[in-house]
């Protein structure tokens, strides 16, 4: 009888943990069931559910005997005895496959290889925006150093070119399409001096269309 310790991701441990406990048994007699009764072949084409990442580890102070802390690092496993020996991914796609079929929910394996494709995603997304910040940067209005004199200048920050046949409906429009750009807090390129001079432009033509 071989004794397996498999690295796993923290969900896959947390969720064949509760599987067992719910059971009144142990994960490794689950898993050993399940390996028995089923067809190698279905289990090799599974995908691995993968080892753990950085978000699944983490970290405790243990007391040691002289007094002393240590900090331990503590990382998800499964823990099985099996006749022969088995492959580490083998061990997880048994969990997983214990997992799918008890929930009976629509569970989707997501594997290691995926997660680094989404995050790849991600990263190029991230990439994209900060492109699409700094165009907007460069097209931003240039901050005035003094208060606004003239309604040319308030058309100007918000982004009119000239201030002739405008109205109160989309001098507001106007304000409303940029404030979310500018918000200092959640804005594309944040800026609270843009914000309030974007706020004084607009008062300031509301102000001027009603002379």
């Amino acid at each position: 009888m071989f004794t397996h310790t498999v690295p796993c991701r923290s969900a896959l441990k947390d969720a064949i943990d509760s599987i067992a406990s719910d059971r009144g048994t142990t994960v490794s007699l689950v898993l050993k069931n399940l390996l028995t009764v089923l067809d190698p072949v279905t289990i090799a084409n599974l995908p691995d559910p993968g080892e753990p990442t950085d978000a699944d580890v983490w970290t405790h102070n243990v007391l040691l005997s002289n007094g002393r802390m240590r900090r331990v690092r503590v990382i998800p496993k499964l823990r099985i005895r099996f006749p022969v020996r088995l492959d580490p991914g083998t061990v997880r796609k048994a969990a997983w496959t214990v997992v799918a079929l008890t929930q009976r929910t629509s569970l989707t394996l997501t594997t290691v290889q995926q997660t680094q494709a989404l995050e790849q995603e991600i990263n190029r997304q991230r990439v994209r925006l900060e492109q699409f910040a700094a165009a907007l940067e460069t097209l931003a209005f240039r901050l005035q150093r003094n208060p606004i004199r003239n309604a040319a200048q308030a058309a100007y920050i918000l982004g009119f070119a000239h201030e002739w046949g405008l109205d109160a409906p989309t001098v507001n429009s106007r304000f409303r399409s940029l404030a979310p750009i500018f918000h200092p807090d959640t804005g594309l390129i944040s800026s609270a001096d843009r914000m309030s001079q974007l706020v004084e432009a607009r008062n300031f033509l509301l102000e001027h269309l009603k002379s």
